[in-house]
Formats: structure tokens, sequence, C-alpha cells
């Protein structure tokens, strides 16, 4: 036969106008290139990186005599309308299904989509390349690490080792396997993902990292990783994503490092090495961690801990990972004045609401007051959690939802109406439904309150002045108010909070969609915000706070000094339509106190005359779609939502 055409689509999520290099196609396409016995028969066509109408991706592929799927969670359902439908018009198309949402077990998956005429299952190079190699005289029974149907009877082909060397695995980038793609789409603007390894130690059981690559990791040549980054840096590509799991873990990884602050240095490209932090190697972590930050390739530091309680850590099987590391390396980033943030899991096995909000309230009393991000567990298909028995022993109970981004926005679903899901963890063993919404209204009050720092100056003051008072106890105080007269605006938000759990628990998606505030998805505790602001109730709701505050403090003595910390963070907040400069007097020290907690010292409480500077025009905010956009939604992970502030004056009388 003549040339075979090879069609691939393997779709991404976009960020801000921005696509991803579709790396796993272009992986397969490298190797099969340079290890195939005939090469030069292969035509490959450019790969559907984005999510297009189905109907443009259904004539892009018709006619080809090979199309290959790289499926994950994202893009899995559109994946396989596409293939069905290409399937419909070509039946003698080869259709092959590969990546983390192909499921090891693959019997119901294959006789649910029987337009699917392949599956691949872990590393497909080797497996793609004989396959190809063999087109169109295919004997399935003789081809490692596939299933397939055969007059509707399953089977299963033990798969290949995993690859330990990556001599005859040459890099999709440096060989050129998307120079068409990219000339094809001249305006496009790439991010780019990126290996330096390839494995991972842990087990973790929510993971199908784990439970795919466990395994010692394989590492690629530093040479090759090098001339990638002059790559990188040469097409102007901003934002890296490193897929290694466990980055910092290798003491090459540091050398990594200063080889990209050295090209962003000197040619601007890359802007951004968005790493996945390694679990252990506490002093080699610190260091690899630091220098992203000191050269900007990192605007804060990810402290992956996910829980910290040691029973529901044995029960994801993250039990071998050090919280005193962690604690260690908080300290350390704090006194250097590197922002960091922590990533936790609402629903894991063995967590309770009482486990999980007394975990979030030492967290921050040990020192994180930038970011705990919360995230709601969802079962991948081929992580150890998926499993039956796993499932009955913690009686896991999801529901499908759709997969919509944080900040994402609504046309990420085009008009052919194919929406993507995840499976949902609502309730288990030890948490039930009603446990599981008590415990996301927690979170959401958490991220409204302290990290997106709408009260974080007074309870940092109080928590300072009453240790025994746990910020769990403040949230909790919070989080009570229902419905009550005294207190309307707190009593709303907390009815916002209310409403996103049920959704969740129905369904409904992770995030909240306005369609008036830049069409996007929004977490509650910033939607929250935008309702106190635009509804002109921001100041209603500080009043509403003091009286809380100062019933919890329980010392007259202290009654002003909560009211006027209430006013400093009313101040610092960054609002919208502003364009002058603020001064204001300060009849105690707490910013002072507040610059001091925030990097791990206690500073007394003085009382004196403090003039204060706010500065406010360094950013000046336009209108309120540019606050939403620029203080909400762009400051995120920063916790950007402050104006910076200067002394004037300050004349010390008292201590307190």
């Amino acid at each position: 036969m003549g040339k075979i055409n090879i069609g691939s689509v393997q779709i991404n999520n976009g960020f801000s106008g921005q696509f991803y290099l579709p790396y796993s196609i272009g992986l397969l396409q490298a190797f099969i290139m340079h290890n195939s016995k005939n090469p030069s028969k292969f035509n490959f066509q450019t790969t559907i990186y984005k999510r297009w109408l189905l109907n443009e991706c259904v004539e892009k592929l018709k006619t080809q005599n090979i199309v290959l799927f790289s499926v994950y969670v994202w893009n899995l359902q559109i994946s396989l309308r596409i293939a069905e439908e290409v399937k419909k018009i070509n039946n003698d198309c080869l259709i092959i299904f590969g990546g983390p949402s192909v499921n090891d077990e693959a019997e119901n998956f294959l006789k649910k989509n029987n337009f699917i005429d392949i599956a691949v299952h872990q590393e497909g190079e080797r497996t793609i390349l004989n396959i190809l190699d063999n087109y169109p005289n295919l004997s399935l029974e003789e081809i490692p690490g596939i299933s397939y149907l055969k007059n509707n009877k399953f089977y299963n082909n033990k798969g290949l080792p995993r690859l330990r060397n990556f001599d005859g695995c040459p890099s999709p980038y440096l060989s050129g396997s998307f120079n068409n793609l990219i000339k094809e789409n001249p305006d496009e603007h790439w991010l780019a993902s990126w290996e330096t390894n390839r494995g991972c130690p842990f087990s973790c059981t929510y993971c199908d990292w784990g439970s795919a690559i466990n395994s010692k990791v394989a590492r690629f040549e530093m040479e090759r990783l090098y001339a990638e980054l002059e790559w990188f840096s040469k097409m102007k590509i901003e934002f890296i994503f490193c897929c290694d799991a466990n980055f910092g873990m290798l003491p090459r990884d540091y050398d990594i490092v200063q080889y990209a602050a050295k090209l962003k240095k000197e040619k601007g490209y890359p802007h951004v090495l968005s790493v996945q932090s390694t679990k252990n190697a506490r002093e080699r972590a610190y260091k690899v961690q630091k220098a992203l930050y000191d050269s900007g390739l990192s605007k804060s530091i990810n402290i992956a801990m996910q829980a910290t309680d040691l029973h529901t850590l044995e029960a994801i099987k993250r039990d071998n990972i050090s919280i005193s590391d962690y604690k260690e390396l908080q300290k350390r980033f704090t006194a250097d004045g590197v922002p960091t943030y922590v990533d936790f899991i609402i629903a894991l096995p063995g967590d309770t609401y009482e486990k999980f909000s007394t975990s979030v309230s030492d967290l921050i009393s040990s020192g994180q007051h930038n970011r705990i991000q919360f995230n709601n567990l969802s079962i991948l298909p081929n992580a150890e959690m998926a499993k039956k028995e796993y499932v009955e022993k913690y009686k896991l109970e999801t529901v499908k939802a759709p997969i919509v981004n944080m900040h994402g926005s609504l046309d990420e679903t085009p008009a052919d109406n194919i929406y993507e899901t995840q499976e949902l963890v609502i309730s288990t063993k030890d948490m039930p439904l009603n446990d599981w919404k008590k415990t996301r209204i927690f979170a959401s009050t958490v991220e409204f309150l302290f990290f997106n720092k709408i009260l974080q100056i007074p309870l940092l003051l109080l928590y300072a002045k009453h240790p025994d008072i746990s910020f769990k106890l403040i949230f909790e105080k919070f989080a009570e108010i229902q419905n009550d007269k005294n207190f309307p605006c707190i009593s709303k938000i907390n009815n916002l909070f209310n409403e996103h759990s049920n959704n969740i628990a129905k369904g409904k998606a992770e995030f909240i969609y306005s369609d008036k505030w830049l069409k996007i998805y929004w977490p509650p505790g910033e939607f929250a915000i935008i309702e106190l602001f635009s509804q002109n109730q921001i100041k209603d709701f500080y009043k509403e706070s003091i009286t809380i505050l100062t019933t919890l403090m329980n010392d007259k003595k202290y009654d002003l000094i909560m009211e006027e910390a209430c006013m400093l963070n009313y101040h610092l907040l960054k609002k919208p339509m502003i364009n002058s400069n603020k001064e204001i007097k300060l009849h105690y020290n707490i910013h002072n106190f507040y610059f001091d907690a925030l990097n791990g010292k206690n500073t007394k409480i003085n009382s004196g005359e403090f003039n204060l500077k706010i500065e406010r025009t360094k950013e000046p905010i336009l209108d309120w779609q540019d606050w939403a956009r620029k203080v909400l939604w762009y400051g995120h992970r920063r916790g950007n939502y402050l104006y910076e502030f200067s002394s004037m004056k300050k004349n010390l009388v008292e201590k307190k």
C-alpha cells in the first residue's frame, strides 16, 4: 500500500488563550520516526490539540487510515464522540485509544465503546511502533500491552517492562514533531509539558500516577533537557509544566532550575517553570524551590500535603511522607519571605470533618498564611481508589459532575454540548454526606475569611492574644450564623456557601459561574467578595464581624484594638474605582504586628500614634471588571489582595 495517513487527537484545556503542545502524541511520532523499519511510509497529520466542534474534528479525520487518541478526564467524552463518528463514516479506520483514562481493566470500556479497535495501556511508544510497523497485517494477539475485542470476546495482552533507558526516545520538541503544527497556527501562544524523568516511588491511592508508574525513576539525559530548555526559550514558550511526579527529588534538579533561570535572564523565556514538588528530601526541596522563586520562575511555592492526619495518610498510602518535613519547609520559606501554598483534598478516605478542620487550623497556626487550596476528591479510572474493593471498604459515594476549571470560561464547552465529567466523592464511611457538606462549607469559609484576606489581620491578632481560641473555632463561629437578622451580610455569605455545597452534591459544577463577572467560574470565597462589594455591603460586613470578634476576644480593653484591626484590613483591601492614595491614623501598631506575623514573628501590640500611607495608585483599578480580573483572579495564587503601605510617623506610648 501507499502512504499510511495517521491522524491524532490530544485535546487540552486552554489557559488565558494559550494551549499546550500535544506532548503525548509528539512523543509517539518522534519515537516511530526514529525507530520504525520504514518511517517514510507514515504521513502524520497535524494533531487536533484543542476543542473544536465535533463535525470539524470528524471532517479532518474521516479519511485517515489510523487515528490515535490520547485521553484523560478533560477530553474523554469529546474524544469518544469523535472516534464514534469517524468510525461510522470510515469503518476501515483503525481507532486506537491510550492515556490515563483508558482503564487498565478495559473490558467494559471497550464493550461500551465498540468503535475502538485497540486500547493501549501504560507507556505507548513501543506498542504503537509495533502496531504501525505491522499495519495493516496485524496479529493483535502478538502485540503486548493492549486490550481489544474479537467477536465480542475480550482479550488483554500482558504489557512490557517499563522503559529504563530513553536513548531511543527522541525529544518531540527537538526532533520537529511540532514544526507543522506551530507553522499552521502562527497566532497561537503555546504552553509546554515537559518530562525530566519518568516514574514515581509513591503509590497514593487517589492518584493514577503512582498506580500507573509506581517504580524507580528513569531519567532523561541532561544534554537533552538543556537543549529542550533552549528550544522553549527560542520558541518563546512562556509557561512550562513539568510532568515529573517529584521534582526536587534528584540532586540534578537544582542544576535544571539554574539553567532555566539563566535562559530567562538572558533571553526572557521561559517565564514560569511549574513543578510538582517532591514529597520528601527536605533540604533539596528547599534549595530547588527557593531557586525557582528567586529566579522568578515561580511566584509561589507548592507544598503538596493533601492531609495531615496520620490515619488518613495511611488510608491513602501516603503515610511514608514526612509531616515534620513539611512544617520545617514552611518555617524556612516563611522566614525567607517566600509565599507558599498547600493543597488539601476534601473527603479523603479516613478523614472526618473534625480531622480536616483541625488540620486546616493547625496549618494556619504553624504559619501557612498565603493559601490552602481546597480540592474536591475525584476518582480517576486507574487509581487504586477506583477499584471495587477499595470503594466498598471506605463506602465511597460519588456524583457525576461537569469538569470546569477555576477561573475557566463557559465556552470551554462548545455548541456541540458534549460535556466532560468527573466522579466527585461526596460521602465516605468516615465523612457522610452531611459532614461532607459541612466540610465543604468550612473550606469555603476559611478561603473567604482568611486566605482571601478579608479578615486576616484581626484573625491573626485574635489568635495571637488568645491561642486557646483555635482558628477552627473562629471559622465555625462565622459559619454557624444562619439567617440571623442581626448579621444579614454574614448570613448571606453562609447561604451562598450552603447553596454551593448542595449544588455540588447534586452534580453541578465545583465553581460558581457568573455571566456578569467576566463570564468565568469563580471559587466560592472570591464570589462572596464580589457579592459584598458589588452590592455595597462590605462595610456592613465589617461591622458585623467586629461584633463576633470582640465577643470571642471577651476582653473590653481589646475592643478598640479589634475594631482598628478590622478598619485597617478594610482600608488595605484593593477596591474598584480607586485613583488616589489614602492616609489613615492608627492608635495601635497593628500594621507592625501583621507584617511580623506574616514573617513568623511575634510583635507586641503598642499604643501610640501611627500614620500610614496606603499606596492605592501603583496599580490603579479602572472599573469593576478590571478589579475582578486583576485583584481576585490574577491575585489568587499569591494572595495579592491588599495594597502596600508605608509608615509616615510612629509615636510609641505604652505596651499592651
